[in-house]
């Protein structure tokens, strides 16, 4: 029953991170975008709330066969170990027949010699804990389909925050196009980075204006600006796990003796939660026309202006120290001089290697429609 039931349930979808990176699909499972379900018998799929703000995906099977279904890309998975793993609770788990038959986080692997499956049979919980494994995708492999659900069984599953990730290093230029609200030459500068620019490896993505509706950076109000906005707004989409976030950006007024952050950012978390950087001017944040680098804002791009003055940004180091994935960055102003933001990229480090599963099959389909 396992591979003629997998054979009708499983199908071909994208929406996946299609670039080599750690971060190879996160979904907080807060709705079906995405997924496809696939039944056999008397089982459902539906969005439901989890708690007072957020919600997850309940499955539900009473002697039925109920799956979730997506395709990973094959360049971010491809000879790389990867860990699958989510938040999962379930209910009223009454297994079938055969061991596979219960409820499971499962990937199929084809490869010119067969398919392998690895899975997770998932316990009962009335808890919600994590759950799920790690898998070898090698070289030669030609499709790989993840799939999470009831499989010939009785029960209800939830499952929360999915991750999908490699052991490969990610570098991300996030996309502040919603999020930019200036046009440099509308705060006085007509020198300005373009295109994509690098700091010891680290590649940032300058916004074009042009195709932008004429924005390309992100202003926040200061000094003598007390007129811009005092947050960013919407907030800048992140969707993927990160150990380090570097913001390249500048003040537009250089000032001594300040005691209090020109700017506070916030790194929210898949659960609500975050974590802080204040921006101190002559420490995390020069200004455009700051000479040398400071203690954590090192120059990036510098251009002359005239025969007497730069133009410069820089580079603030944020570390990260959460496995959680980042959904969102905000920032605000404060108390301090207006700052001006041209990119941010996020960076993220391998996860730590996690052992790999125990229950692996060979042979068999992949179990979608050819």
């Amino acid at each position: 029953m396992y591979r003629t039931t997998l054979c009708t349930l499983i199908c071909l979808l994208g929406g996946a991170i299609h670039s080599p990176a750690a971060t190879v699909l996160y979904s907080p499972m807060e709705s079906l975008d995405g997924w496809m379900v696939r039944s056999v018998g008397p089982a459902s799929a539906a969005v439901i709330r989890k708690g007072e703000s957020d919600k997850c995906v309940q499955l539900e099977a009473r002697s039925a066969t109920v799956f979730l279904s997506r395709e990973l890309p094959l360049a971010a998975v491809r000879g790389s170990r990867i860990e699958v793993g989510g938040l999962v609770r379930c209910e009223d788990l009454v297994p079938g027949i055969q061991a596979a038959n219960t409820a499971k986080i499962h990937l199929a692997v084809r490869t010119p010699d067969g398919v392998r499956h690895h899975s997770a049979r998932l316990s009962e919980s009335d808890a919600w804990r994590h759950q799920g494994f790690a898998a070898d995708v090698p070289e030669s492999a030609e499709r790989v389909v993840l799939n999470l659900g009831l499989e010939g069984c009785s029960g209800t599953v939830q499952f929360a925050r999915l991750l999908v990730r490699s052991d490969r290093r990610g570098v991300y230029p996030l996309d502040l196009s919603a999020a930019a609200n200036a046009d440099h030459e509308q705060i006085g500068l007509n020198h300005f980075p373009e295109g994509t620019i690098y700091w010891n490896g680290i590649p940032f993505e300058i916004l074009d204006g042009d195709v932008n509706d004429g924005a390309d950076c992100i202003r926040l109000r200061g000094v003598d600006h007390e007129d811009w906005p005092a947050r960013i707004s919407p907030p800048i989409p992140v969707g993927r796990a990160a150990s380090t976030i570097y913001v390249l950006h500048a003040t537009l007024a250089q000032r001594e003796n300040v005691e209090t952050p020109c700017a506070m950012w916030s790194a929210w978390f898949a659960g609500g939660h975050n974590a802080g950087l204040s921006l101190f001017e002559g420490r995390e944040i020069g200004s455009i026309h700051t000479a040398e680098d400071l203690e954590n804002w090192k120059i990036a791009w510098p251009e002359k202006r005239g025969e007497s003055q730069t133009v410069v940004f820089g580079v603030t180091i944020w570390p990260i120290y959460m496995e959680a994935p980042v959904a969102h960055l905000t920032a605000r102003a404060y108390r301090g001089a207006a700052p001006v933001v041209l990119a941010v990229t996020v960076v993220e480090k391998p996860p730590g290697p996690p052992p790999l599963v125990d229950d692996v099959e060979e042979g068999g389909d992949l179990g979608f429609d050819e």
